[in-house]
């Protein structure tokens, strides 16, 4: 009897420190490791961004949005001028980076005539014309990691009087020459909805005086949004 108590003392001390090693290795609830699972990407979502852009459909190249001009608006000895103009536009994505595309342009503007009726006062002119534009943006696609968003613009744009009135006539379908407009700005990537500024310069405006430029001078300020 004394033989067995002693041999199952002999038993439990042996194996007491292999069960407290045993448990100290057991990670305790603060020590153990925290797994976050990562959501997998949408699959149709990872399959347009590894599709070629060749081979993306034609919709998903189409862009949609509208410009419109800085109205104009300012006072010199009395006299004041004022225009303003708004522009539709559709385009595609030839490439990931670049846009052509057509716009329909509305424009007003009042300005002074340079006639002095019998009163005294100075006649203005006031008109309405109707053209259409074709453009092209270029994304600067290297400057993406330092300013996104950047762009060079270029169109050819032609007006036809809808109505020009001043002191002395009223003018109906008069033609503009053809006006060529080069610049850039800034704005959302290309491909995205959202906002853009652009400066652009009136290259023949000085030169030709039967050609237009809804801000009267060969500068022009233009905001605009895609809306795609």
């Amino acid at each position: 009897m004394i033989r067995s108590v002693l041999a199952a003392c002999l038993l439990i001390l042996a194996v007491t420190p292999f069960a407290s090693a045993q448990y100290d290795s057991i990670p305790r609830p603060a020590e153990r490791p925290v797994i976050i699972q990562q959501q997998p990407l949408d699959e149709n979502y990872q399959r347009e961004q590894e599709m070629p852009w060749k081979a993306r459909p034609f919709k998903d190249k189409l862009r949609y949005g509208v410009n419109i001009t800085t109205p104009s608006l300012s006072f010199f000895g009395g006299s004041s001028y004022f225009s303003f103009d708004i522009s539709p536009m559709a385009g595609i994505r030839v490439t990931p980076t670049t846009t052509t595309g057509l716009g329909i342009t509305y424009s007003y503007s009042s300005r002074p005539d340079g006639y002095i009726n019998s009163a005294g006062r100075q006649g203005r002119q006031k008109a309405s014309l109707l053209g259409g534009r074709v453009f092209i943006q270029q994304h600067l696609s290297f400057l993406e990691n330092v300013v996104p968003g950047l762009f060079l613009w270029g169109e050819a744009e032609q007006y036809k009087v809808l109505s020009l009135k001043n002191s002395q006539a009223k003018i109906t379908g008069y033609e503009y020459d053809t006006g060529f407009l080069i610049g850039g700005g800034y704005g959302v990537p290309a491909g995205e909805p959202g906002f853009q500024i652009t400066l652009l310069y009136h290259a023949n405006y000085n030169s030709n005086p039967n050609t237009y430029s809804s801000s009267g001078s060969p500068l022009i300020i233009r905001f605009g949004y895609w809306f795609k």
